[in-house]
């Protein structure tokens, strides 16, 4: 499921402040050879966050299988998804969920920032700022083949940079509790 060039440009460019939160994903089930994709946002009508309304209304278990969710997050997740995520891993505990997140939300408030790192604390959770490799990925992997899109990092370079640091610094306190591990268990990095 493609997204569309102008929904990456205006929702992921860490520049803008757009409304609403989209949600890429593209999950890997161990032994399986092919991804699925799909993309979500919020769901205004039934005033649902799109992590949550991916987890309820679109995930679907498939197998006993491992499952790795890559998800690409316009914002990072407020902290009532940061709760929703953690109790769909205990309901769901063959899944590993790597966050990459475009900017990051309300961070001033302390129950955010304690909720993400509540939930990176987690064994089967990685929060990551994204990176300019990330935005390249995305820009291949979502966005059909053929459409000429102009979405570059490089035009905000140093906003990334600074959601990188700040969003280092709320996790710095989960670090402690984060196994030794950075990686869950089957990680496999789908940027190279």
């Amino acid at each position: 499921m493609y997204i569309s060039k102008r929904a990456l440009r205006k929702h992921f460019d860490p520049r803008e402040f757009p409304m609403e939160t989209y949600l890429m994903c593209e999950l890997w089930w161990h032994g399986g050879m092919r991804s699925w994709r799909h993309w979500v946002r919020n769901d205004d009508y039934n005033n649902c966050h799109a992590e949550q309304y991916f987890l309820e209304e679109i995930f679907e278990p498939r197998s006993y299988n491992i499952c790795d969710m890559y998800w690409y997050l316009s914002y990072s997740p407020c902290w009532e998804c940061c709760d929703v995520i953690r109790d769909f891993l205990e309901e769901q505990p063959n899944v590993n969920i790597y966050i990459h997140v475009a900017r990051l939300y309300r961070i001033n408030d302390q129950e955010n920032c304690e909720a993400l790192r509540k939930l990176n604390s987690l064994q089967e959770v990685t929060i990551k700022a994204m990176e300019a490799e990330d935005y390249n990925y995305c820009r291949k992997t979502f966005i059909q083949r053929g459409v000429d899109c102009d979405f570059s990092p490089k035009k905000f370079q140093s906003e990334i940079q600074r959601n990188r640091v700040k969003l280092d610094d709320i996790l710095q306190a989960g670090r402690q509790n984060k196994f030794q591990s950075s990686k869950p268990r089957g990680y496999k990095d789908l940027r190279s």
